[in-house]
């Protein structure tokens, strides 16, 4: 049930990002001319430009069409273009996870969270969430409880940002569950192996030693 949660709360994240960027928004088929002003507006305005939203919005594509390594060439074609920007720097993380890499995911997302500010709430809160779960598929578990805890400090302190913080608040408690009962299972691992080591415990399938 809870990887059910962590599931549906991923793809809530994932989803809408990876849909925002798509033909629509930036596909005008007007020519080079418009495309230049789309250029020059940008560069006054400090936002991407067309370049690098069209990248992101071909990656886009490939992405639901469940061609990650074309959606990853496109989102390093964006990256290019705009080093400082993060959003490229996620999608290619959720390109390289759908892939199967979680090292270059993980290289993707950290280079995400460097690059991203306060000035975009929503967007790094994405990516702390992905983070925090990233570490949890890698099974470091002291690591995804603090990623955790840093994307619900992060919701905290902006509850407009379209967070999850009850999603991290259960993954801690699972989390703080699961070690109790590694450590349970440990002591009772190593029972066995000193038993076994002293000669004391029981195989059934073996005959009783001679009297």
């Amino acid at each position: 049930m809870a990887v059910m949660l962590r599931r549906s709360c991923l793809a809530a994240i994932v989803i809408p990002v990876v849909l925002a960027l798509g033909p629509a928004a930036y596909a005008d088929g007007k020519g080079d001319a418009k495309k230049k002003h789309q250029d020059d507006d940008s560069a006054e305005s400090g936002g991407p430009s067309h370049a690098y939203r069209e990248a992101c919005t071909d990656g886009n594509k490939k992405y639901a069409a469940r061609d990650f390594p074309g959606a990853i060439a496109d989102y390093r074609q964006a990256i290019e273009h705009d080093p400082k920007n993060p959003l490229a720097f996620y999608l290619l993380g959720e390109a390289q996870l759908a892939g199967g890499n979680m090292t270059e995911a993980e290289a993707a997302w950290n280079r995400a969270s460097l690059e991203s500010s306060d000035k975009e709430p929503a967007l790094r809160a994405k990516i702390l969430f992905v983070l925090a779960d990233l570490k949890e598929r890698q099974k470091k578990w002291e690591e995804a409880r603090a990623a955790w805890q840093v994307y619900l400090d992060w919701a905290n302190k902006y509850p407009k940002a379209g967070a999850f913080p009850g999603s991290a608040q259960s993954r801690q408690q699972v989390i703080d569950a699961d070690q109790k009962l590694d450590k349970a299972y440990a002591v009772v691992r190593q029972r066995i192996a000193d038993t076994k080591a002293g000669g004391v415990f029981t195989d059934l399938n073996k005959p009783a030693p001679p009297r």
